[in-house]
């Protein structure tokens, strides 16, 4: 997996070059120039870790290490500073701080604290999964099903969690729930209480792509300070699940090809053949058939992955679902949005299940996210619901979230139409809402999106940021 930092440095050119340094580690980096930057940049997300430089104008590095961890106390956060003091080091550690390591030129501390902190975080992670929460979170009589095409489908989940070696492959349209199926298979089977770790095919570099997946020794390249355990050996005994497989490079999946067929592989720099026990899940929303057919898949790849495919069926498939489902969301939302909402009005449930759901349960999610935000009583109706849902009408989830002057072209997947208003609308707002349909389209994959937009995707990250 790639971790997620926000690093902290008000020197402009320190932080590029940090940044940048970082992102070739494989590390997916956002920068912030201030203590407050990160502040504002913190409440839309928490990353795995936060670089944060210790001497700042206004807020310093111990500041804002004081307001993080009461905001986020279990973040991890690494001091950075070139003239820091005994005195500064212990306040940062009763503060709360994972470690405090001098800024130098080949950032050789700041790595090994990086290491450090992310044996930690994967640490963690197995022991909440010993915990049993995400079985318990993904167990088979929590999926609503009240539609008899669910009930036929779980039927062959529980036998497929049974059979914990068959390779499975996940299909169906964008919002479907792959990912969240493919959870549901591992927790219910044998290799529960193992990792279960997704790899997001599109998002690693492909320049990294084996370093990630099978790790590599120190030495091995430039960079390779030590030696890296891979995805597959994380998840020893346990599930690796490959998300939008339809998007890795053919180079990529000869060297995936090898290690399904033989469960054996070999880090880069490596002579040592590792065995490994894992079952190997993939998602798609693409036809791989007709990849294969265009030579943009490798068939026997296809065959290996296509052992069992599991189709999940569009909301449309289960419409007996749509209103269970959206009271799960609603109360969910309800919490999280600190809201008083508490039900779905009969106009609210009428209108949800008229409508078609392009984006299908994701969409259902996003749309009651922001019923329940603009809800000012306890009851959801239909008023507070986007125009075109009222109406029935069936345009993609993006045209919800981009405003009322963005609008899509259902004949034309690949045109954005963006209207804007001269004299009451800037460059930067046009721009915006350009990224934020963009990133819609693409279903919130970043890497896919810049792709699209032909900027890279720290420049993305960049843009999204100011």
């Amino acid at each position: 997996m790639a971790w997620q930092l926000v690093l902290v440095e008000d020197e402009e050119s320190v932080r590029e070059a940090f940044a940048l340094r970082l992102s070739d580690q494989g590390y997916l980096v956002q920068t912030a120039g201030s203590g407050e930057e990160a502040l504002t940049l913190l409440r839309g997300f928490e990353p795995d870790i936060l670089i944060l430089d210790l001497v700042m104008p206004n807020l310093s590095g111990l500041d804002v290490l004081a307001r993080v961890k009461q905001l986020f106390p279990n973040l991890l956060v690494i001091l950075l500073t070139a003239r820091g003091t005994v005195k500064d080091a212990v306040e940062a550690t009763k503060l709360g701080a994972f470690d405090f390591v001098a800024k130098s030129i080949d950032m050789e501390d700041l790595q090994h604290a990086l290491n450090r902190a992310t044996e930690f975080l994967t640490l963690q992670r197995q022991v909440r999964l010993q915990s049993g929460q995400d079985v318990e979170r993904y167990a088979l009589d929590r999926v609503i099903a009240k539609s008899a095409v669910t009930h036929a489908f779980l039927s062959q989940v529980r036998e497929l969690a049974k059979n914990d070696r068959v390779t499975v492959l996940l299909q169906g349209e964008t919002g479907t729930g792959k990912q969240y199926m493919g959870r549901v298979i591992h927790y219910n089977g044998a290799r529960a209480h193992k990792p279960c770790i997704e790899v997001d095919c599109p998002s690693i570099p492909r320049e990294l792509f084996e370093s990630e997946l099978f790790g590599h020794e120190k030495g091995s390249f430039t960079g390779a300070a030590g030696r890296k355990t891979g995805l597959i050996e994380m998840a020893e005994g346990g599930t690796v699940f490959f998300d939008e497989i339809g998007d890795l490079p053919l180079p990529l999946q000869a060297k995936l090809l090898r290690v399904i067929e033989e469960r054996t592989l070999r880090r880069v720099g490596g002579s040592t053949t590792i065995p490994v026990d894992v079952r190997f899940m993939a998602a798609t929303n693409r036809h791989l058939k007709d990849a294969v057919a265009k030579g943009e898949f490798r068939e026997d790849l296809y065959f290996r992955l296509n052992v069992v495919t599991l189709t999940i069926p569009s909301l449309r498939e289960r419409r007996d679902d749509v209103i269970p489902l959206a009271e799960q969301f609603l109360a969910r939302s309800a919490i999280g949005l600190k809201k008083p909402v508490r039900q779905l009005g009969e106009s609210a449930k009428s209108i949800l299940l008229q409508y078609q759901f392009p984006g299908n349960v994701r969409e259902l999610s996003n749309l009651i996210e922001r019923a329940v935000l603009f809800c000012p009583g306890e009851a959801l109706e239909a008023a507070h619901f986007p125009s075109d849902v009222q109406s029935g009408s069936s345009s993609s989830a993006a045209q919800h979230s981009a405003g009322p002057t963005a609008s899509s072209h259902p004949s034309d997947p690949m045109h954005v139409h963006i209207s804007f208003r001269l004299g009451e609308q800037s460059l930067a707002d046009l721009e915006d809402r350009i990224i934020a349909e963009v990133l819609q389209r693409s279903d919130g994959n970043k890497t896919q999106a810049a792709k699209h937009l032909g900027i890279t995707r720290w420049m993305l990250d960049r843009r999204r940021k100011k």
